[in-house]
């Protein structure tokens, strides 16, 4: 009979070997490697480690890296992860991990980011129901990807809206007429801090910068973003995207690549240019570039914009199907059903309140009742 043994860790590092070992044999993407939570712990964390590792026979078969913050236990997730997914071995691990998850005794468990065929969720519903926690889904769509296995470039390319084959034609033969156009890709070997330096600057420019999301409005987002790309660029992962005129980057992508699957991470451009649509040009020349590389899949991640939307070959029925999901689940205690009333009213009030700042008649009030609603919530959560 098997030896199924849960362990809680509060490092990183001591896991580093065996956790890369699994994560290598599971093929899974780097955001589920120990390099890319150990950067994001290091910039953002906050409260306290509790990482849920799985054993079988003394040999290591699943983790799932959580941390503890006023009670709430927490998938180590933050607005900048791509995905989440439970890391096991087989079947019986992610069993061990989410059997442990609920064993916790916290009042409410949040996890993030996780595609919705991920198997560890049919797994977290059955524990919960076990333990008696009620669960709330929210999920949006995934971001789409490009599908390159099997399909010639000349195939893609046809199947793009007219418009935009059209659009794309125009925007690049006016750029090329202003000068040199071309496309440098590093992979983060040489001049990396001077390259990170460019790109950030770029990536933040415009809109992104007045509205506090581009990479550069935070020192602990900057220094996340730096700390994951020296990780990747050690194992030849990342890669750094410019679209350049006579030398001048216009546009830049910061992306990585493992397992012949390119990730599109973060992009921006420069505004001066906008009536040139160089993120457009440059989005249309690293597809190509992954054509040619020979790799299988394009993944833009994030949420399905529409932009995004525009660039995909996979059929709208396939991509209905994914979905990035999070599970809030609340204890049956009196904290969890407080937390868990605090939590949907509180919602109901800022979507509320949402519509209204939409509407043109309703606009002023539904300013003040959102600000507001966020005030309520955060007061009655503590925060």
């Amino acid at each position: 009979m098997m030896n199924a043994t849960v362990e809680i860790r509060d490092r990183i590092e001591p896991l580093v070997a065996d956790w890369e070992r699994l994560a290598q044999h599971n093929e899974a993407s780097p955001f589920l490697w120990p390099g890319w939570f150990d950067a994001l712990w290091r910039a953002v964390g906050a409260g306290r480690l509790q990482i849920l590792t799985a054993y079988q026979d003394g040999r290591f078969a699943g983790v799932l890296p959580l941390y503890r913050s006023r009670g709430t236990l927490n998938s180590l997730t933050n607005p900048h992860t791509p995905l989440f997914s439970f890391l096991a071995a087989n079947e019986r691990a992610a069993e061990q991990l989410t059997q442990a998850l609920f064993s916790q005794r916290a009042h409410r468990i949040d996890l993030s980011f996780l595609r919705s065929a991920d198997t560890g969720i049919s797994s977290v519903h059955l524990a919960a129901d076990a333990a008696h926690y009620r669960v709330l889904t929210k999920s949006r769509q995934a971001g789409p990807i490009i599908a390159i296995d099997g399909t010639s470039w000349d195939a893609y390319e046809s199947g793009l809206g007219r418009n935009l084959r059209k659009d794309l034609r125009r925007r690049r033969r006016r750029l090329e007429e202003e000068g040199r156009l071309t496309l440098e890709v590093s992979d983060g070997t040489e001049r990396l801090d001077e390259l990170l330096e460019e790109g950030l600057r770029i990536e933040g420019l415009g809109w992104k910068n007045t509205e506090g999301t581009s990479i550069n409005s935070s020192p602990v987002t900057r220094r996340f973003y730096t700390e994951v790309a020296r990780w990747a660029a050690e194992r030849g992962w990342l890669r750094l995207a410019f679209l350049r005129l006579d030398g001048q980057a216009l546009a830049f992508d910061y992306c990585f690549e493992h397992n012949r699957v390119h990730y599109a991470l973060k992009t921006g451009y420069d505004p001066a240019y906008e009536n040139f649509s160089p993120g457009k040009v440059l989005r249309h020349m690293m597809i190509l570039r992954t054509f040619s590389e020979g790799l299988a899949t394009y993944d833009f991640l994030g949420f399905s914009d529409p932009w995004k939307q525009k660039w995909t070959n996979v059929q709208q029925e396939q991509l209905s199907q994914q979905e990035l999901v999070s599970l809030r689940m609340f204890a049956p205690t009196a904290r969890g059903f407080l937390d868990r009333e605090v939590y949907v009213s509180g919602r109901l009030a800022v979507e509320g309140a949402k519509r209204l700042a939409l509407n043109p008649v309703f606009g002023e009030r539904g300013y003040h009742m959102l600000r507001r609603g966020y005030r309520t919530v955060r007061a009655r959560l503590g925060r």
